[in-house]
């Protein structure tokens, strides 16, 4: 049984790890069923992604109500005045209410944390659990497999473990505790929250980890659980990246292409400072490069366009709102450098996105801007020609784009196509995370835990 909160045809980037083992298990014979929440309203839609998936797979979908937003709907609609409505907020219950003192304000956002703990899909944890039971009575399952984020997913796999009595194989895509991505303001939170990633940790028959920066932040907080953590790496489908074809934004210049959202330190603007000083000291370079990004256009609250403005370089970015994925790997494919934008870049967490393995199966160069040790270390060894520079190194980036440039013009920006990129395939990781729940099938399920 898996159990994950998203699942085709939602298309973000943790699905296709889920679906990459549910297809090797069901090609090995496996009987797989899958335990989602139904998409969201807002959700990205790719049924390209759903045909991936084998007819026999069950997928049991469940509603997953946002209790931050059930919470600030009904202050909202308890302190609306007769004259107006009151602005609302999922992210606060403060949003809902009218102006009040600091200390009644501060109070309010602490109890609304308690609903974001671990996350905001805590309302998704009955719906859940009780439809994986209902499945269990028709057919129990050997093994239980949680993938998070989100975090609930993995408490949903702790308490079906628990009450079937079966083993739980816990998967992180992303850290959970400690990440520079995931800030609670609150120490009371804090410490909840810190406490039920132990509950999970501890209890897991296995665990598994997407890149090894996780690993080793998970062994650190619980050594004794070492021997039973496991690094197995997200991958590529060879066949989705050789049968599409390349798409050209610009057939004179040379197009750099990041496919993906801009949040938090995950920022354009050390790319666009650079663009704006390249212009000014080499503008020949400047006009032989097209910055294309495909995504979301908007980065802490502002449109992309306007920062780009700002910048003064709208001649030299094209902004493309989100598409399919079959069309961002075409756009991808018919690239000439690929982007790669990460936090501060050499700390421990520093993140490996899943669109890096998209670059290593069609080879291409890649300009990491704060990429950290892990995920440039896994460019390189997939074959591919990097550029790496820290984010607050504008002019490290400006001469990285001049020697781009010059490759450009010299018809030395080839696609690599060494065979150590298979390595990095689907097949072989979906077979080793296979390998961890046969392991953890012929184990007996854990109920005290492990100290830490």
């Amino acid at each position: 049984m898996i159990v994950a909160d998203i699942f085709p045809p939602v298309a973000e980037v943790g699905v296709y790890r889920t679906v990459a083992l549910s297809r090797h298990l069901a090609e090995k014979g496996w009987k797989v069923a899958v335990v989602t929440a139904a998409p969201r309203a807002d959700a990205f839609i790719d049924e390209a992604i759903l045909s991936k998936v084998p007819g026999s797979v069950r997928v049991i979908r469940t509603s997953s109500p946002s209790l931050p937003l059930i919470a600030a709907k009904i202050v909202k609609r308890q302190s609306q005045p007769s004259g107006g409505v009151a602005p609302a907020s999922e992210g606060s219950l403060a949003g809902g209410l009218p102006r009040r003192q600091g200390f009644t304000k501060r109070t309010i956002d602490w109890l609304s944390w308690w609903m974001h703990v671990p996350d905001t899909l805590t309302g998704w944890l009955i719906p859940a659990i009780r439809a994986g039971l209902c499945e269990a009575k028709r057919e129990k399952p050997h093994v239980i497999y949680s993938t998070a984020p989100a975090w609930t997913s993995h408490l949903v796999g702790l308490m079906l473990s628990h009450l079937l009595r079966v083993p739980l194989v816990a998967d992180f895509q992303d850290p959970w505790c400690g990440s520079f991505w995931r800030r609670i303001p609150y120490r009371s939170q804090r410490r909840f929250d810190e406490w039920l990633e132990k509950m999970v940790v501890q209890r897991a028959s296995r665990i598994t980890c997407a890149w090894d920066g996780i690993r080793r932040h998970l062994e650190t907080r619980y050594p004794k659980r070492s021997g039973d953590t496991r690094t197995i790496l997200n991958g590529f489908w060879s066949d989705e990246t050789d049968e599409v074809e390349p798409v050209c934004l610009d057939e004179h210049r040379c197009v750099l292409l990041h496919a993906g959202n801009f949040y938090g330190p995950r920022s354009p603007k050390p790319l666009l400072c650079a663009l704006q000083q390249l212009r000014a000291v080499s503008p020949d370079d400047a006009k032989d490069l097209l910055v294309a990004l495909v995504g979301r256009p908007e980065y802490a609250g502002r449109h992309l366009q306007e920062i780009v403005r700002d910048h003064g370089v709208e001649d030299l970015v094209r902004i493309i709102p989100p598409v399919a994925r079959c069309e961002a790997l075409a756009m991808t494919k018919g690239a000439c450098v690929a982007l790669l934008f990460g936090q501060s870049g050499y700390e421990q967490l520093a993140s490996v996105p899943a669109k890096t393995y998209d670059y290593i199966s069609i080879g291409l160069p890649v300009l990491a801007i704060g990429g950290g040790d892990e995920v440039c270390g896994i460019i390189r060894d997939g074959g591919c020609r990097l550029w790496r520079v820290h984010e607050n190194d504008t002019q490290g980036i400006l001469v990285a784009l001049r020697e781009i440039a010059e490759a450009h013009r010299n018809h030395s920006l080839a696609l690599s196509r060494d065979d150590r990129r298979l390595a990095f395939a689907w097949p072989a990781s979906a077979a080793k995370l296979a390998e961890v729940l046969s392991t953890a099938m012929n184990s007996k399920p854990i109920s005290g835990g492990h100290e830490s």
